[in-house]
């Protein structure tokens, strides 16, 4: 069973046996369960902001004869578990159990507990870190990596998958020990020679106690990461906001500008037209109405003015009046093109 793929890609699992050796003399407990845990190591990327993480697929199978002989075969388990495992096994605390599946159940959940408690803790000090960095300056522009948080909100749903699968499997496990009064074991109990020292499915529940609140803290720093993502995104909203307005303000000071250049324009072509037509008799038909006259006799000198002079005002002033009309005429009519091309909501309705 646990070389199935079902099993294999399975995300935590446990079950048990009862019954007898090949003899059918002998009766045989097996337990078999998995356990997964995600770790991560950190950014490896600095510029990419890419965590890496390590998949622990644990799975364990123990073998209890009544007799007191039992074999646990933890495969696929990391090298900081077999030696946590190792020495939590040597250390040779208290007394030996009486219950060896039981016990060798126990060590196991003990240091798998202490595996998660790495992972939610390695999880938290990266979440703290992205609360840290909020105070820094220029946060938004410099600091901010929607990719890096959702990616780290990845591995924060999978560690809550995790444990509380954990939870179930460890549940599981105690549910076989459990008996018809809904007792946890029925372990010796009292004073005397027949004392258990050390009851493993009480420690078991301990550790049950301790899995199911790392899935609340995992659970907890899943939404401060969520916390940080809103706000980081609120903070975007807010600055491109800003952005906008301050971007606005400028077109307007720009159009104002344009409007005040237009229209010393419009004054200077108005000023221009009125003396073109004036300019362009003069050119044309060449008239000098004023002559420097010199008297011989006393040298004085005094200015003459032609007595044809009026016909350059008869010719002129008409001239400028009709140049001057159809400009204006050309402008209204220019006008009102414009506001015919305009829609109108009176026209379009609501």
């Amino acid at each position: 069973m646990l070389w199935t793929k079902v099993c294999h890609l399975a995300n935590g699992y446990a079950g048990s046996a009862h019954g007898l050796d090949k003899n059918q003399k002998t009766p045989v407990d097996t337990s078999w369960f998995q356990f997964l845990i995600k770790q991560l190591r950190g950014v490896v990327n600095g510029a990419q902001q890419i965590y890496a993480y390590d998949w622990y697929e644990m799975g364990f199978f123990i073998y209890a004869l009544s007799s007191g002989a039992s074999v646990a075969f933890c495969i696929d388990t990391p090298t900081v578990f077999q030696n946590g495992l190792l020495e939590r096994l040597n250390s040779g605390k208290g007394d030996a159990p009486n219950e060896a599946m039981a016990f060798l159940q126990c060590v196991i959940v003990a240091e798998i507990s202490r595996l998660y408690d790495v992972s939610v803790w390695t999880l938290r000090d990266q979440i703290r870190d992205i609360e840290k960095t909020r105070s820094a300056a220029h946060y938004v522009d410099s600091v901010l990596d929607f990719a890096q948080l959702h990616d780290l909100a990845r591995h924060t749903i999978h560690t809550c998958e995790v444990l509380a699968v954990a939870v179930d499997t460890i549940n599981t496990l105690l549910a076989d020990y459990r008996s018809a009064s809904d007792k946890l074991c029925q372990c010796p109990s009292g004073f005397g020679p027949s004392m258990q020292p050390q009851c493993p499915h009480n420690e078991m529940s301990f550790w049950l106690g301790l899995l199911e609140n790392f899935g609340r803290r995992a659970k907890s720093l899943n939404e401060r990461l969520s916390n940080e993502i809103n706000l980081g995104f609120n903070l975007v909203v807010q600055r491109d906001t800003r952005e906008t307005v301050m971007i606005s303000r400028m077109t307007v000071d720009i159009s104002s500008a344009a409007r005040s250049d237009s229209a010393s324009m419009k004054t200077i072509a108005v000023v221009t037209l009125a003396f073109l037509p004036a300019t362009f008799v003069c050119t044309i038909f060449s008239m000098s109405f004023f002559t420097l006259n010199v008297d011989n006799a006393t040298g004085a000198k005094h200015w003459l003015i032609s007595d044809r002079f009026w016909i350059y005002w008869v010719i002129t002033m008409p001239l400028t009046a009709l140049t001057l009309i159809c400009w204006w005429y050309g402008q209204r009519k220019e006008e009102t093109r414009e506001r015919s091309r305009q829609p109108s909501w009176k026209s379009t309705g609501p």
